[in-house]
């Protein structure tokens, strides 16, 4: 959050830094205009014009869910655990930060495995050299076979990975084979490779299909750690709330988990707890995406939550939130005795919770 434009260079900045040390690819230029979008600005111009002179108070939740609607759905994960947590990462002594292993190796695994079931030349069955061509293409998304370990960056919009060096130092021994100028220049033809200048781009066999098994990464993650429980649990949980831009996502993890209990079977007050502050801070899609969390982890207690959503509508939201009178309320509800199952929205009706 920023009010000053000193404020929202170092703003951009520490973007930048994050994504960089995240593993994501995210000029300079595109973090300026992030923020200046999410501080309520048209663009960075408009920004520097605006607070050249006056400063400029920002509301966090607003900032917040602008950032969010304007950046790729890989950025999501480090900018909401950074905005959650108050501080930068710093990357270790292999050069990979948490927000790596968070973010970025998912979709490189994701993306070794669709290149595997969709890409012609890589299957089995699709001719002389085949085997070459997929350790050439997964063995390098997985740390290459040169001496020193590959760390593919992430375009965040084509899910394309990035790596740079010479033959040598990305293919190891495959780049020895005599048929390797032959197999990365079909691999090239194909598209899967794009070179220049040192620069070896991996494009995604399938962007969609990539996404879609990175998120049913998180969520098993997530499924398999919370009976685990404890700090794992929470951390998996998180990881798979931020994936879907839940804001917070640590605070929801926790509340979810209910980290601290012995036998990690939630009881319903801390979520209810949750669930009546989002309401109250006007965000009720994060209601909805928070419901649908606690019901993959705790189906057990997920409709004693859905029935509470009228309540939780009725005065954090419309109350609270929005200031509208109890006398009004009553008035409309009157005329309309279904509003509270079409608020919890039953699957078999609405599905909006």
């Amino acid at each position: 959050m920023f009010s000053t434009l000193e404020g929202a260079r170092k703003f951009a900045k520490n973007l930048k830094s994050l994504f960089d040390d995240s593993g994501i690819i995210f000029p300079l230029n595109r973090c300026q205009k992030a923020a200046a979008i999410a501080g309520g600005f048209r663009d960075w111009h408009d920004l520097s014009r605006s607070l050249g002179g006056s400063d400029r108070p920002v509301d966090p939740g607003a900032f917040r869910r602008r950032l969010i609607a304007f950046l790729p759905q890989p950025c999501w994960i480090p900018v909401l655990f950074w905005l959650d947590e108050g501080k930068l990462e710093t990357i270790d002594g292999e050069g990979l930060s948490h927000n790596y292993y968070r973010a970025v190796a998912p979709y490189v695994f994701s993306s070794s495995v669709i290149h595997r079931s969709k890409s012609a030349l890589l299957r089995p069955g699709s001719g002389p050299g085949q085997r070459l061509r997929e350790s050439m293409v997964v063995s390098l998304l997985l740390g290459g076979k040169g001496s020193k370990i590959l760390i593919p960056q992430l375009e965040p919009d084509t899910l394309a990975l990035v790596v740079s060096g010479d033959t040598a130092s990305l293919f190891g021994v495959d780049a020895e084979h005599p048929r390797f100028e032959k197999d990365f220049a079909s691999l090239v033809a194909a598209g899967i490779f794009e070179c220049e200048d040192g620069i070896l781009r991996v494009v995604p066999a399938d962007k969609d299909e990539v996404a879609a098994h990175a998120a049913r990464g998180f969520t098993d993650r997530a499924q398999y750690f919370a009976g685990v429980g404890g700090d794992e649990a929470v951390e998996a949980l998180a990881v798979a709330l931020s994936a879907t831009g839940i804001e917070q996502p640590t605070r929801v993890a926790e509340a979810v988990v209910d980290k601290g209990s012995e036998t990690q079977i939630t009881p319903p007050g801390p979520i209810l707890e949750l669930l009546s502050k989002l309401a109250e801070d006007g965000e009720l899609v994060a209601v909805s995406r928070a419901w649908r969390v606690f019901k993959m982890i705790h189906p057990e207690s997920a409709d004693l939550l859905r029935d509470s959503v009228p309540a939780k509508i009725l005065s954090p939201y419309l109350a609270r939130n929005r200031g509208i009178d109890a006398g009004r309320m009553v008035g409309w509800m009157s005329t309309r005795s279904e509003w509270g199952e079409a608020a919890k929205g039953r699957p078999a009706r609405s599905g909006a919770f």
